[in-house]
């Protein structure tokens, strides 16, 4: 006798089996289905880059901004604490905020170069009238006389000249003594003109003939020209200068009137020297780094363009806090004879090689209460981390400080909103939000001048901004292995899968 079914019909053989089995399987494939679907999609979670942070998100460093001088536009000189607070390259993640925490518009004012100008340096130069001519001379005598004596020439005035000239018969021209010229100068050295002083007269106008010489017996023909002082309506013109021949190295000049009874009476003279000068218009931070301490100052790490790891030994290494623009750098040796060769290296990380800056020689010669030093070595590169290795020839370094030269960069910022002002710094993520310097101050050069002053205060750090740049990081540690567990989660749960099917009979 057949049985009804829950819906009132007949029963069928096995059917008591095959309804309970088939929910079951279709459950279990919906798990298992889930289960990959969640795994591809943490996966995806953990794999996929996050997402840029609103405007205005946290900074995790930031310091007060004190204006000792009001203007509308105010410059803010940077320090070595800015570049190190700062997340990103050239000083992008910069902001400046006002008390209410709006930003306030500012811009990177880079260093101006260095610019070229002539200038000049005066040396003395001692002057002898020429004593008068006498009949059947051709040339005047000479007022002095020189010996050689070693390596220098000694100048000894004659008995004869010790008397001026007398005012009935002036002197028919001037004998000029350079002076000796120091070792090593060449005729780039050499004095340009003749700089001249006289008491009378008030007006005049002489001209002269030179002629040059190196030991008063042999002399060289130089040109001539003209000195005059002249009263006029603008204002007294004067022309005192006597140039002298290009490069000419000569020791000796002789000036001769035409008309001695024109001429002046010369009371000083001096040498002019022409010089081609870099005038510095934004003077670099000078900064003083003490040798590290420790497996680094000990020369560890390697030198680059060498197979293998060649080590450093006896190299001092130097931290700079940040990686900075370094112009030069200079090395001051303890007293007494050094002479030091050295290869200086840097890097901006840690983890980078390090690269050849350049070679010198670092020395520190003492003769009789005089030092002689090198100029500082020229680098021109954007460092952290500086090395000094000494040629292995020469010996070990002394533990000494390094004078570096960096060129850091200022700020301009406008004087709105509501004082005071914070400088903000330490966002990774940050859009650059320094404005074009043309864009803020169209009229730069007339500015600049008034501009305003600031300094910054000290720096303080956002304490939930640094607990959670902490947690991305633990989280950025584990992502790895998450993400590998995670995949190889969604891996078995497939395969399960496809096995559960493949036990599966068919039909």
């Amino acid at each position: 006798m057949r049985r009804p079914d829950s819906h009132g019909g007949p029963a069928r053989a096995g059917a008591s089996r095959l309804p309970a089995a088939r929910p079951a399987g279709a459950a279990g494939r919906g798990r298992w289905a889930a289960a990959c679907a969640g795994a591809l999609g943490a996966a995806m979670l953990l794999s996929a880059p996050r997402a840029e942070p609103a405007e205005g998100a946290a900074y995790r460093h930031q310091a007060p901004i004190v204006v000792e001088q009001a203007a509308p536009y105010v410059r803010l000189p940077l320090t070595v604490g800015v570049y190190a607070h700062s997340r990103q390259p050239g000083l992008a993640d910069l902001r400046i905020v006002d008390a209410r925490g709006d930003r306030v518009p500012f811009a990177l004012l880079a260093p101006r170069p260095a610019r070229p100008q002539e200038g000049e340096r005066l040396r003395p130069a001692t002057l002898y009238p020429l004593p008068p001519v006498r009949a059947g001379e051709a040339e005047p005598r000479s007022p002095i006389e020189v010996q050689v004596v070693g390596e220098r020439i000694v100048v000894r005035r004659q008995a004869a000249a010790t008397v001026a000239p007398a005012a009935a018969r002036p002197a028919p021209g001037w004998l000029f003594d350079l002076g000796e010229r120091p070792r090593g100068d060449g005729p780039a050295a050499a004095p340009s003109a003749l700089r001249l002083a006289w008491s009378a007269p008030a007006e005049f106008s002489a001209a002269y003939e030179l002629a040059v010489s190196d030991d008063l017996r042999r002399w060289r023909a130089a040109g001539g020209g003209q000195l005059l002082a002249l009263e006029s309506a603008t204002g007294r013109l004067t022309q005192p200068n006597v140039p002298l021949p290009p490069g000419d190295t000569a020791r000796f000049v002789r000036l001769r009137w035409f008309d001695p009874a024109q001429a002046p009476t010369l009371t000083a003279a001096q040498q002019v020297h022409a010089e081609r000068q870099r005038v510095v218009l934004d003077p670099p931070a000078t900064l003083v780094l003490q040798p590290l301490a420790g497996p680094e100052a000990g020369g560890g790490g390697t030198t680059p363009g060498t197979s293998g790891a060649a080590p450093a030994p006896g190299a001092l290494h130097y931290d700079l806090g940040a990686a900075l623009p370094v112009l030069e750098v200079d090395l001051a040796l303890p007293s007494g004879l050094r002479v030091a060769p050295v290869r200086v290296q840097g890097r901006a990380r840690a983890d980078e090689a390090w690269r050849d800056l350049g070679q010198t020689v670092f020395y520190r010669l003492e003769r009789g209460g005089a030092v002689d030093r090198p100029p500082p070595l020229p680098v021109h590169a954007t460092v952290r981390q500086l090395r000094l290795v000494p040629d292995p020839r020469s010996g070990a370094l002394p533990a000494v400080p390094l004078t570096v030269q960096a060129q850091l960069s200022s700020i301009v910022f406008a004087a709105q909103g509501q004082p005071p002002y914070r400088l903000l710094a330490g966002s990774a993520e940050a859009a650059p939000g320094a404005l074009p310097i043309g864009t803020l101050v169209p009229a730069l050069e007339e500015e600049r001048p008034r501009l305003g002053r600031a300094a910054l205060g000290d720096w303080s750090e956002n304490e939930a901004v640094a607990r959670q740049e902490a947690w991305r990081q633990r989280v950025a540690g584990w992502r790895p292995i998450l993400l590998w567990a995670v995949l190889l989660a969604g891996v078995l749960a497939l395969g399960a899968m496809v096995w559960r099917l493949a036990r599966r009979p068919s039909g």
